[in-house]
């Protein structure tokens, strides 16, 4: 299909507005003060987003497809994240810990591989496998699956139909198959569709921020152009 620089420009000019009300959200929503994680890490996402997004901006001017990609489907991750987040406290508990909890699975794996070392800082005696088997190397939460996340949100659709084939280009495992030769359809297709993500993640924001509310699933799909069926 070909596309116009009408229609280009429409996309553009839809994605600056939607990056400048996010950075502006951002900017208001960080000067409050929160007695719950929720609204922190929905601010964390909707930040995430907009710097995603901003990238995106500038890869849709050139002819880098494939960094293009893969920015859309981490600007796709942060609207499942910040569904999610949003419906509980405890979602957004388990939010927070997620970077700790990983940065402990690798401290245990280069410990048990011998590519790592602990040393009692007095006596510099190896205490290795002493630590390993301490509550911080043993009681480590099972990951968190990004496909659990888009179910629990009401985004399996999202997950199914466009998260999985976007994952191929990103992991440097789409060799072998055949692409579209139209740069300027993938060009296109991959500027609207930062562009409605982000207008989704700005809008889940704002409900819950300004107006203590939920957002609808039906909403999100609504502003995707995509009917939930």
């Amino acid at each position: 299909m070909a596309y116009s620089e009408e229609d280009f420009q429409i996309e553009i000019d839809g994605i600056i507005y939607e990056i400048g009300a996010a950075n502006s959200n951002v900017q208001d929503f960080s000067r409050r003060h929160f007695n719950s994680v929720r609204e922190n890490a929905v601010v964390y996402c909707l930040s995430r987003a907009t710097d995603i997004a901003q990238g995106c901006l500038s890869l849709s001017k050139s002819n880098l497809l494939a960094a293009l990609g893969m920015l859309d489907r981490g600007l796709l991750e942060c609207l499942m994240w910040i569904c999610w987040v949003v419906k509980a406290d405890a979602n957004a508990q388990t939010y927070r810990d997620l970077a700790v909890n990983e940065l402990r699975r690798i401290t245990r794996k280069n410990l048990r591989t011998g590519y790592g070392k602990v040393f009692d800082k007095v006596t510099q005696e190896d205490m290795t496998q002493e630590f390993l088997k301490s509550p911080e190397m043993q009681n480590i939460p099972r990951r968190v699956r990004i496909e659990d996340v888009a179910v629990e949100a009401g985004l399996e659709r999202l997950y199914t139909q466009f998260y999985g084939a976007m994952s191929l280009e990103a992991h440097g495992s789409a060799f072998g198959i055949s692409g579209s030769n139209d740069t300027e359809e993938s060009r296109f297709v991959s500027l609207a569709s930062a562009n409605s993500i982000l207008e989704c993640i700005n809008l889940v924001a704002e409900n819950w921020i300004v107006k203590r509310t939920q957002t609808e699933i039906s909403e999100i799909y609504r502003v995707l152009g995509l009917s939930r069926g």
